[in-house]
């Protein structure tokens, strides 16, 4: 095999294999682990159903790897944000609308995460750059929290992971819990001006905490 017929051959299976991880992404978001169906991620990727079990073993390793690929794209987006060069409470700030925003314009990281709690976390446990990514997302929040007590900016020193805790339940019950919220209290939880007013309540609820109001 000739040189570029190597490299296109080696470019035709990073895009099956993309497409692959690509179409069962969206069966898992919309059928949960037990609900989805290979045959139907099959005929979504264009592909053969040997090239699933050829690059990702069976379905448990196509999950493992749509879980692993949605943790990799928050954290990377994170660390594009480079928050913690902010002063300390404009990082946390930033740090809370980043969140917000990413969990509502990014929907399968929210319904990938619903869906392995449902899993009772049996999988991500086995994943070992979902937990080493996410230290230091943490020191940096720790450094954020270091700098603001030094400076007087903040009044009440916080565990780190308990900010970040915070973030994600004002950035997920809305999510989570959207039809049933709707239903209950007659609102539009879609509304660009909801999703304005909650994003600055949950920086307003995080910075009040630090601030020991």
């Amino acid at each position: 095999m000739s040189k570029a017929a190597g490299q296109e051959s080696r470019v035709s299976s990073a895009d099956t294999k993309e497409r692959i991880l690509q179409a069962a992404l969206a069966e898992f978001c919309n059928h949960g682990y037990a609900g989805a169906n290979i045959a139907r991620i099959v005929a979504a990727a264009s592909c053969n159903v040997r090239m699933i079990y050829h690059y990702y073993d069976n379905k448990d390793g196509l999950y493992r790897a749509c879980l692993e690929r949605v943790y990799a794209q928050l954290r990377a987006s994170e660390e594009e944000l480079h928050f913690w060069d902010a002063s300390p409470s404009e990082g946390i700030a930033k740090l809370t609308r980043f969140t917000f925003e990413y969990m509502w314009n990014n929907p399968q990281f929210p319904r990938m995460m619903i869906n392995e709690n449902l899993n009772e976390g049996r999988f991500v446990r086995d994943i070992s750059s979902v937990n080493s990514s996410s230290r230091p997302l943490l020191e940096h929040i720790e450094l954020l929290v270091d700098r603001g007590l030094e400076t007087g900016e903040f009044k009440r020193r916080q565990n780190a992971l308990d900010i970040y805790l915070t973030i994600l339940a004002l950035s997920f019950i809305h999510i989570s819990n959207l039809h049933t919220l709707m239903a209950t209290f007659g609102f539009d939880a879609r509304s660009p001006d909801f999703l304005e007013r909650r994003r600055e309540q949950a920086v307003d609820i995080v910075l009040a905490h630090l601030r020991g109001h």
